[in-house]
């Protein structure tokens, strides 16, 4: 592809006319303004001029390497010669951008070299800060969803961002996210365009965000038709979860919304039954459009590959990857099809199958020893790595969050490397609790954490240590990393009761020799086994209808109403002083009206009666990463979190909705 810059003869003149970067070329043609100034009847060779084109092209540092040479342009003037001498062009080949021969080649050795001096030049209006950092609202949509649309607007790598961590799709939610060298106004002109995305707060920072650098996440969220409106009974429930806690388990959102939960694709995957995978992967949810199951249904009962690649959407990522990889390499290339899925994705399997197990060890450990008091054997973390081990467990829990190999010449090795020397700190800061330090009371049941397997944990040293988590593992056919035949033969038989969602436990375990879908090569960590909040706060809201959506305004909507406001306050004091000469039986009626409002809401014609009121509680507190809002929720109000349950108060809400009809149908 050719870019063409016209150097052209007008009025005796010569000007420089360039179709795409015209800012830069006036840059160049600004030192030759003096000089190509001619007199009503003098002609001048063009000649200087196209060299110092060429030079400038070639030379300056913040251009990719180019190639360029003249040709005439096809106009021809009077005296028969060219209107136009035409400077064309193209990349260079063979030589990747960031390679131009100027100040920067060869200064810091090869390609890496020029790109990170190009990096390092502070020739933009960040100056020396190279990151853009802003807050990002967003709702019904989840963090890399909310990205994606906003790096095809302005076209840019998913890579040049970073956020310390997602946020969950439903809710209205904000975030901080960097933006490598995006000026703010370029951002900031995305608003009006984008739908259910706001952006703002724009600064320019020194470091973009990463991944573990989430201290919390706050929540402020709104209970519904609370069973009771006794004040005295929601404050003594509240306070017993603050003085209590509640036990730390993943949420259900941390093993899929699909109808086979990503943890039995997790198993497969350690077990090596690569078409198992490839087939649970396949299957979708329950709750899905009928033409994505119809094109699931393509592959997965008539074996159509290329039929069901063009029937689904492109955001069924791993899905679309198994069945690219599948139509290229052959039908039954299911490992191949499963290291296709990226990296990110297919770690989510196995990292949503440590949480299960996780869970159900917890389950355990409160069921044998309580949930009150440290025992002997207890695994807890010294003081100073706590923190440390709080992150890495964000890093474990969040797998389906941005791993970014390389963040603007940050290479993914370097990355790695840091990772895993951080890790071994953490992963050795752990601590088996003693008898006497029982005695003592050296440490508390909130200090007991319990690993996610891997290969490098420790197991606590009591009865729900290691032959649990044995159990557990050979319940779902996986061999723990330094687990013999012998004890996985034992723990299978131990498990034939019916401990897993998994099949029927077998007498071998399955070893395969693909070291990224293995155990061993996961280090596992730490988690928290309750977690106490310190700032749980509770408000309790009168309402008095089921749909009524101004109880919890977002952030978003209290801007709006504070900018609408002051827009609507000089014409607001011109109706006062209107209202003030007006008659006393008017001004009576209009205040008995707002208080009808007042009391049925935000419209006064919806169904229910007015005297019919509804409770809510608001609730506003602050937990540490991987740490879930709906066990705590669960805890609060001795209800399950599972689909079944959910889909149970949806009907029985739906049904009270019914039951409750407009005044004017009765």
């Amino acid at each position: 592809m050719y870019v063409q810059i016209a150097v052209a003869r007008l009025h005796q003149s010569w000007f420089f006319a360039f179709k795409q970067g015209q800012a830069t070329v006036e840059h160049a043609s600004n030192s030759l303004t003096a000089d190509s100034q001619l007199g009503s009847s003098e002609h001048v060779s063009i000649l200087p001029a196209l060299q110092a084109i060429h030079q400038f092209l070639k030379t300056d540092p913040r251009l990719p390497s180019l190639q360029t040479d003249t040709v005439a342009g096809e106009a021809v003037a009077e005296d028969g010669q060219a209107v136009h001498n035409v400077i064309r062009i193209r990349p260079a080949a063979g030589r990747g951008a960031g390679q131009n021969t100027g100040r920067y080649k060869g200064q810091q050795g090869g390609k890496k070299g020029g790109k990170r001096a190009w990096r390092d030049e502070p020739s933009w209006e960040g100056g020396a800060n190279k990151h853009l950092k802003f807050v990002m609202l967003k709702e019904n949509m989840d963090t890399q969803a909310a990205l994606t649309i906003i790096s095809r607007m302005i076209h840019c790598h998913m890579k040049s961002f970073g956020f310390a961590g997602t946020k969950d799709k439903r809710g209205i939610t904000t975030q901080f996210v960097t933006l490598w060298k995006t000026p703010a106004a370029k951002l900031a002109a995305l608003n009006p365009r984008l739908r259910g995305i706001k952006l703002g707060n724009f600064e320019y920072a020194s470091a973009h965000l990463q991944l573990g650098q989430l201290k919390g996440n706050q929540f402020k969220i709104l209970m519904r038709e609370v069973s009771t409106d006794d004040l005295q009974q929601i404050a003594s429930a509240v306070a017993e979860v603050c003085e209590k806690g509640f036990i730390n388990y993943f949420g259900l959102q941390r093993f899929g919304t699909g109808s086979v939960p990503t943890h039995r694709v997790g198993a497969a995957l350690l077990r090596g039954k690569w078409k198992e995978a490839v087939q649970l992967i396949m299957q979708g949810g329950d709750g899905e459009r009928q033409e994505f199951r119809e094109a699931r249904a393509l592959f997965t009962e008539k074996g159509d590959i290329q039929g069901a690649l063009k029937a689904l959407p492109g955001f069924l990522i791993a899905e679309r990857a198994i069945l690219q990889a599948l139509a290229k390499s052959g039908p039954n290339s299911y490992l191949s099809a499963l290291q296709a899925i990226p990296r990110t994705l297919r770690s989510m399997y196995m990292h949503a199958w440590q949480s299960f197990v996780w869970n159900r060890a917890a389950s355990e450990r409160i069921r044998r020893h309580g949930a009150d008091k440290v025992v002997a054997g207890d695994l807890v973390l010294l003081q100073d790595a706590a923190p440390a081990a709080s992150r890495q467990v964000e890093a474990v829990a969040e797998p389906q969050q941005q791993q970014q190999e390389e963040i603007e010449g940050v290479e993914a090795d370097e990355a790695d490397a840091a990772e895993a020397a951080s890790a071994a700190s953490r992963l050795a800061a752990v601590h088996i609790v003693t008898e006497a330090e029982v005695a003592e009371g050296r440490f508390s049941i909130q200090d007991v954490v319990l690993p996610l397997p891997g290969g490098r944990v420790q197991y606590p040293q009591h009865n729900a240590g290691w032959k649990l988590y044995c159990q557990l593992a050979a319940a779902d056919g996986v061999l723990l990393p330094g687990m013999t035949q012998e004890e996985f033969a034992t723990a299978a038989e131990a498990a034939a009761g019916g401990t897993s969602e998994a099949k029927q436990p077998t007498a071998a375990a399955a070893i395969h020799n693909v070291r990224d879908f293995q155990l061993a090569g996961l280090s596992g960590d730490y988690r928290k086994l309750l977690h106490v909040p310190t700032d749980l706060g509770h408000t309790v809201v009168k309402y008095s209808h089921r749909d009524q959506d101004d109880l919890l305004p977002s952030d978003w909507s209290e801007l709006q109403d504070s900018q609408q406001k002051q827009q609507k306050r000089p014409k607001r004091d011109a109706q006062q002083q209107e209202q003030q000469t007006a008659s006393a039986d008017a001004a009576g009626g209009a205040a008995a009206v707002d208080s009808v409002r007042d009391t049925v809401g935000a419209e006064g014609s919806r169904s229910e009666p007015i005297e019919q009121l509804y409770c809510g509680v608001v609730l506003e507190f602050m937990l540490p990463p991987s740490c879930y809002a709906t066990m705590l929720i669960r805890e609060l109000t001795k209800s399950s979190t599972s689909k079944a349950s959910h889909r149970e108060l949806t009907k029985s809400s739906a049904s009270k909705t019914a039951d409750h009809q407009p005044l004017a149908d009765n």
